[in-house]
């Protein structure tokens, strides 16, 4: 899962710094462009409109035509960059892959990557799914790597988020069934924040993490982080692990249902300072 992991990170960053815009929401964002038809001229146009109509889709054409050959190129990197264990699970589908490839479709060819290396050896039923999907996300595959930052670890654990919850459904948790939507977004993000603090490196953030624990749990103070970009925040800014909460924090939504920085959460009210007790802020 972490190859997996990495290699769309690369991706990701190779998208959007040698190619186009159009690429990187592809294959970031797995959202395909669009180009509007040019609006077609009136009854009796002179002849300065029908030109300039003409240009206008003769623009339109060439936009899709360099669309679809970057679509052609980013397919073709996404399976050089597959080892050679994908690749023979790939060409084994091989009636679907010749499809993929006759479409030149991306999108396509990232979802059944993913439910190769999601379902390995083709078990189907989800409750089996959903085990060894856990074990990444709730076990060791949730651990901070030595060199890893808050930001780093944050958007990996992110990633194995929104996997896991395509398999299976919003990790909501069963004490909160019957809650309105509003606190169960809010329930499942601080259950989320709960998984990514845990899985934090304990030479580093062990003392931050007992602290807020300890505040939470011993002095009663409603000091829990809303969200991950917020756990992230209260980390960075204990002052034993030398952070700063001028630190700017990466975006990390992608689709998600968290922010980019704990300040700006819909959550921010409900976060309070773990040094002056007050709403709206941490530290």
């Amino acid at each position: 899962m972490s190859i997996c992991l990495q290699s769309r990170n690369k991706l990701d960053d190779y998208a959007g710094t040698k190619m186009n815009n159009n690429m990187y929401k592809l294959v970031k964002k797995k959202m395909e462009a669009t180009f509007q038809k040019p609006k077609a001229p009136g009854k009796d146009p002179a002849k300065h409109v029908v030109d300039e109509h003409r240009e206008l889709k003769k623009r339109k054409l060439d936009k899709e035509d360099k669309y679809n050959e970057d679509k052609a190129k980013s397919f073709r990197i996404i399976m050089a960059q597959c080892s050679p264990e994908m690749q023979d699970k790939l060409e084994a589908q091989s009636t679907e892959l010749e499809k993929l490839e006759d479409d030149n479709d991306v999108i396509g060819l990232f979802d059944t990557i993913k439910e190769l290396v999601y379902n390995a050896g083709g078990v189907r039923n989800k409750f089996v799914i959903m085990q060894l999907l856990n074990r990444t996300l709730c076990g060791r595959g949730n651990a901070q790597r030595p060199h890893e930052s808050l930001n780093e670890h944050g958007k990996r654990f992110l990633q194995q988020v929104e996997v896991v919850e395509a398999v299976w459904v919003k990790l909501v948790p069963p004490c909160h069934d019957n809650d309105n939507a509003k606190d169960k977004e809010f329930a499942r993000n601080q259950y989320l924040a709960s998984l990514f603090l845990g899985g934090t490196d304990q030479a580093r953030y062990k003392a931050a993490v007992y602290e807020l624990n300890n505040n939470c749990h011993v002095l009663g103070k409603d000091v829990y982080p809303a969200d991950v970009p917020a756990a992230i925040m209260v980390l960075t800014s204990h002052r034993r692990c030398g952070g700063s909460h001028q630190r700017q924090v990466e975006n990390m939504s992608d689709g998600l249902s968290v922010v980019s920085f704990a300040q700006q959460s819909t959550n921010k009210d409900k976060i309070k300072c773990h040094c002056c007790n007050k709403q709206g802020h941490i530290a």
